[in-house]
């Protein structure tokens, strides 16, 4: 484990945001079955599993495409910001990544175009964390700028860990 790993899992350890990252999925991903889904952002294996990946909290009955930017991770290359996808997905899972998408903006509306109609974007962002994946690390989004960016989705949920003033991590649903 090289020291980078090694400080994201402390960070996750103190604050928790791996576990309730993984609590929010794993409650939104109990009714969902016969989806279409893509996980934008799937990661490399650590401990011989996808670590990262939440293919593990759905249902078999979904159709469910792990991808990343990363060839070596075994998984499909699909650039947010380049994927030209039109009313495919049911869900599109975006977690962890936005804060490395130099142009966010384009994520987001490819996001929302390859969604279908009432189509649902999940999106976890961290706030209070230190730098990772550098020097592809760019931004910490506000509960504020966040309802900015997502203000073509029909309805947005936005849900923190930690204080509400000093937010460790952003849940996001947002409905097409």
């Amino acid at each position: 484990m090289n020291k980078k790993d090694y400080l994201r899992i402390l960070t996750n350890i103190i604050f928790r945001t791996r576990q309730y990252n993984n609590r929010c999925i794993k409650k939104f991903a109990a009714k969902i079955k016969n989806k279409n889904i893509l996980e934008l952002g799937s990661g490399k294996k650590y401990k011989n599993k996808y670590y990262y990946s939440a293919k593990q909290f759905f249902h078999d009955s979904n159709k469910f495409t792990q991808s990343d930017i990363t060839k070596e991770y075994g998984h499909k290359i699909i650039d947010a910001t380049k994927m030209k996808y039109k009313n495919k997905y049911d869900i599109i899972l975006c977690m962890n990544i936005l804060e490395h998408i130099y142009d966010y903006n384009k994520a987001i509306k490819n996001i929302h175009n390859a969604l279908k109609p009432n189509g649902t974007a999940i999106i976890f962002v961290p706030v209070f964390y230190p730098f990772h994946d550098e020097p592809h690390d760019y931004w910490r989004f506000t509960e504020h700028s966040l309802k900015i960016i997502l203000k073509k989705f029909t309805k947005i949920k936005i849900k923190h860990s930690g204080l509400k003033q000093y937010p460790l991590a952003y849940y996001i649903e947002a409905k097409k």
